[in-house]
């Protein structure tokens, strides 16, 4: 029996993984594995069948892929969002560029124009917004320091970070760490009261 492998755009986290994996489970398809971005049933399934999946998907915020540059696109953010998680970031050097062409065996330029083209925002600059996004969540959500927070997230030195911080967003790192402080001073206050 051939297994189908479906193509999901806008599965960023492992909360959209268990919704994906439920929701399939639910029509009562035999799930065989699931990931950012993709999903595999066993079976091969008929227009019918996607139509209801499709629409089942859109109703939980996904939308299904089948145009191949679209199924590219999505496997590039992916790809992105799997590496900003990884826990050893800093300890080697690499590059986006180097990764994504590596991993997809066409030249970068090409997954950049095509990237560019189908989501009207340079590779170049949804990378920096997904490197930002990460530092901001480290930044509000941890005790680390700006120094391991570049470290962890693939930036040369602290400056970079900054300055590239403050030019993207309009705000320095220390108005995220002040945002953590006063996050911890309402629950201890919250817990103070209980």
């Amino acid at each position: 029996m051939n297994n189908t492998t479906l193509r999901i755009r806008d599965m960023v986290c492992g909360r959209c993984v268990d919704t994906v994996r439920t929701e399939l489970t639910r029509l009562g398809y035999a799930v065989t594995e699931v990931g950012l971005g993709s999903a595999t049933i066993a079976g091969e399934l008929t227009e019918t069948q996607l139509d209801t999946i499709r629409r089942v998907l859109e109703e939980q915020g996904f939308s299904l892929l089948t145009d191949r540059r679209a199924m590219l696109v999505n496997q590039v953010k992916t790809l992105i969002e799997q590496t900003l998680n990884r826990e050893d970031l800093g300890e080697t050097k690499w590059r986006f560029s180097d990764l994504i062409q590596q991993a997809f065996s066409l030249d970068y330029d090409t997954i950049s124009s095509l990237f560019s083209q189908a989501e009207g925002i340079t590779l170049e600059k949804y990378i920096i917004s997904k490197r930002l996004d990460k530092v901001k969540e480290k930044l509000v959500y941890t005790d680390l320091t700006l120094a391991d927070i570049a470290y962890q997230t693939g930036y040369s030195s602290v400056a970079h970070l900054s300055n590239q911080f403050k030019q993207q967003i309009g705000l320095t790192p220390s108005y995220f760490r002040k945002v953590r402080q006063e996050k911890l001073e309402l629950q201890q206050q919250h817990v103070a009261t209980d």
